[in-house]
């Protein structure tokens, strides 16, 4: 496997395609160091972006499955899904890990959120009690600092005015520690992006190309990539991203 000398660690241990928006307003006008790393008996909760393909979050699932971990997908709030408010969609992340807990008997789960979602999962680990319930945060594409691309569905969507750099929301967000004590936090990107190649302070940095040079991973395609899964899956389990850069 490739080495992890091309994380950038932090010091204490979204863009969502054009097409993909524009298909999403189309749609609407019709309708860090500090906890152990996640093991298999840690269950995980897979969170898709705005207008997320179910097959995406279901490729997601398998390959965490497939290392044993119990995963469970989810859809942000809202018709086509991401379209609600993000705070909305948090409150629907929190009411998904206590449906997990009470299923599984685990005190404690972790987060894979793509795109909006990792946004969802942060505001629910910083304002909805998340931290006392999660162990690692994983954020696959997520443009932590916000993404323009919102302002093409803004007017149709609570959400993606949120999703603005200069939102509120985004502000808030990004006040004081981006990530709460004692949650465990990586982000993942691909020079493919946009907003999602803003660094998370307190997370280790994953650069996707950084261990597979060349590699095209667009933004849609992030949790069906399989160099991806791999990166996900290895954060989990030890905490030393690593990856093969399978064929896909």
């Amino acid at each position: 496997m490739h080495g992890t000398t091309n994380v950038v660690r932090p010091a204490r241990g979204f863009t969502a395609r054009l097409g993909l928006v524009l298909a999403m307003a189309a749609g609407s006008l019709s309708g860090v160091a500090g906890a152990a790393w996640s093991s298999p008996s840690d269950p995980i909760v897979v969170i898709g972006g705005i207008d997320a393909h179910q097959s995406s979050l279901d490729a997601m699932t398998v390959a965490l499955r497939a290392q044993g971990f119990r995963a469970f997908p989810m859809q942000l709030s809202g018709r086509p899904p991401g379209v609600a408010p993000i705070p909305e969609s948090a409150q629907a992340v929190a009411d998904k890990v206590a449906e997990v807990r009470k299923e599984t008997g685990s005190s404690r789960v972790s987060l894979v959120g793509h795109s909006m979602g990792g946004l969802a999962a942060r505001h629910y680990l910083k304002f909805l009690g998340g931290q006392g319930q999660v162990s690692t945060y994983v954020s696959v594409g997520t443009p932590h600092r916000g993404e323009w691309l919102g302002v093409l569905c803004a007017v149709l969507s609570q959400g993606c005015r949120d999703l603005l750099p200069t939102s509120t929301f985004i502000r808030r967000l990004n006040e004081g520690p981006p990530i709460p004590r004692p949650v465990d936090a990586f982000h993942i990107y691909s020079d493919q992006g946009t907003g999602e190649k803003r660094p998370l302070a307190g997370a280790t940095n994953i650069r996707i190309q950084s261990f597979c040079p060349g590699r095209t991973v667009s933004h849609a395609d992030e949790l069906v990539d399989r160099a991806v899964q791999e990166l996900v899956t290895s954060a989990l389990q030890t905490g030393a991203p690593a990856t093969n850069c399978p064929q896909r």
